[in-house]
């Protein structure tokens, strides 16, 4: 078996540089549901961790309930596609990266704690669909990462019979690299991304790439 043969990679941060339209949006989403928008530095902080809209609200908004949380969420996804189409592009070299790991002959899916729906949509606006084998992101009633249980009822079933060794996990934060660490497999940190670099360092992944263009290469080492 070659090394690494299913990458899971996240979308956020790791193929896409999502964050203006994700922190224009989360303004817009604060001041619908009357909560004051924290600084753009505070959010930036709170998306190094990698959580979902849920949590990012209730750690800024630690009274709230889950009926206002749930209210957040809506109106966030409502100002997003806009947003998204507006102010999110590639990172450098993805499609051709992409091309190139295919061509490797590695099988590829997406792993995020993004929106499902919301990462089809940004996807095919990217013509990115057509390389991917799966997508396995944020719906109700599933667990996200950094759970282990996203790979055990998420991403087992989509690839039977393959052992965790098969599996890398290439993400940008936090919830990345401590999902594949509780899930034992194998973790590449994206350092480009919207992670924070001593909390991501600190959990010891086992490559790093400063670029996406760079994974093929640290693949083959």
């Amino acid at each position: 078996m070659t090394r690494f043969p299913i990458l899971l990679l996240d979308y956020d941060g790791t193929l896409a540089e999502t964050q203006p339209a994700i922190l224009h949006s989360l303004k817009e989403a604060f001041d619908a549901v009357g909560v004051t928008a924290p600084s753009a530095d505070v959010l930036k902080q709170e998306l190094t961790r990698g959580g979902t809209l849920q949590t990012l609200f209730q750690a800024i908004a630690p009274k709230s309930d889950e009926r206002d949380a749930a209210s957040f969420v809506r109106h966030y996804r409502a100002f997003y596609p806009a947003a998204d189409e507006e102010e999110t592009v590639l990172f450098d070299g993805v499609v051709e990266t992409l091309t190139a790991l295919k061509e490797q002959g590695k099988t590829l899916a997406i792993l995020s704690n993004k929106h499902a729906p919301t990462v089809h949509a940004s996807m095919a606006r990217f013509g990115l669909e057509p390389f991917f084998s799966g997508v396995v992101a944020s719906e109700p009633n599933f667990p996200h990462k950094p759970d282990p249980r996203v790979m055990e009822e998420r991403v087992l079933p989509l690839f039977p019979d393959l052992p965790r060794s098969a599996f890398l996990m290439v993400g940008d934060t936090v919830a990345d690299l401590q999902f594949a660490r509780n899930a034992g497999i194998a973790s590449c940190w994206a350092s480009y991304g919207h992670g924070s670099s001593q909390q991501c360092a600190a959990l010891r992944p086992d490559l790093r790439i400063d670029a996406f263009a760079d994974l093929p290469t640290a693949l083959r080492g």
